[in-house]
Parts: structure tokens; C-alpha cells; sequence
């Protein structure tokens, strides 16, 4: 079952990326390892289902994922704190597809709202380790972004 559910992560943040924020990127299992600090937003479900899920890139991705959001030149973001504000609001994008898509359209879902924090490249790595299922997204320039979910109760 996580397979199934690594499978809809991939296929959810994908679709999200390209609508939302004009990235296109793919799937892999062999990711390129992360560098530096890392931007990562967490949010928390509850209802019918609960869980949580955690979206993280290196921050010179969310910069550029703020630009494409916001439709601004690339460079202020992090200044600004524009990229974390996107890096949250691209994960509520990303989770409400992704309820529906896990537990249909009538499971009743309430969203938390978005924490967002720098983390250690290797706090990060820890935390992929301990989640029910994880999909890692490679966009065209190399860099790499990783959707995980905890769902203690599974998904349907």
C-alpha cells in the first residue's frame, strides 16, 4: 500500500507543480542528495482521516517556486519571506488535491494550517525515514523536492 501511496504523492505534487508554479518534474528513486538547508512545510489533517504531510525543497528551489507562484522575477523571495509563504501555500494546493485523490470526495478533511522552518539537510533525511510513504520529484535543473506522508490509519 505505501506504494500505491508514494505512486498518487509523485502524481499529485507533479500536477501541482506544473498548474501552480510552472515546474515540471519527475520521479525518482536515486534523488540527488541535498546540499544545504532545506525549506519544509509541514501540515496536519484531521476528520474522517488524519495525518500529516511535509513538503521540502533546498531554498534555491523555493525561491524559484515563489517567483512562478507570485509571477515575480526570481532573486527576492527569500528576503521577503515570499518563499516560505509559497512553500506553505503550494503544500495546501498539494493536500487538497491529494485528500480527495487518497480518500475520495466525500471523506471529510479539516486542514491545519502550514508550519514552515529551515531544516538541516540531515534532520530531513530523518524524517523521510520514519514516514508511511515518500515521493521524490527531480525538476529540470537537478534540484529536488520530496512530498511525505504520515497516516496512521492508513489510506482507503
Amino acid at each position: 500500500m505505501a506504494a500505491d501511496v508514494a505512486e498518487i504523492l509523485a502524481r499529485t505534487l507533479s500536477q501541482v507543480l506544473e498548474e501552480a508554479a510552472f515546474l515540471f518534474a519527475e520521479r525518482s528513486e536515486e534523488p540527488p542528495p541535498l546540499a544545504g538547508a532545506v525549506l519544509q512545510a509541514r501540515l496536519s489533517f484531521m476528520g474522517d482521516h488524519e495525518g500529516e504531510l511535509v513538503l521540502a525543497a533546498p531554498l534555491d528551489l523555493c525561491a524559484t517556486l515563489a517567483a512562478n507562484l507570485l509571477g515575480e522575477d526570481e532573486g527576492g523571495a527569500a528576503t521577503t519571506g515570499d518563499d516560505e509563504d509559497a512553500v506553505g501555500e503550494l503544500l495546501n494546493m498539494v493536500a487538497g488535491a491529494l485528500l480527495v485523490e487518497l480518500f475520495g470526495p466525500e471523506a471529510k478533511c479539516l486542514l491545519g494550517l502550514p508550519r514552515v522552518e529551515r531544516v538541516a539537510p540531515a534532520q530531513h533525511e530523518g524524517e523521510l525515514a520514519h514516514a508511511d510513504a515518500v515521493a521524490t520529484l527531480v525538476e529540470e535543473e537537478g534540484r529536488r523536492i520530496d512530498l511525505s506522508a504520515r497516516l496512521p490509519g492508513g489510506a482507503a
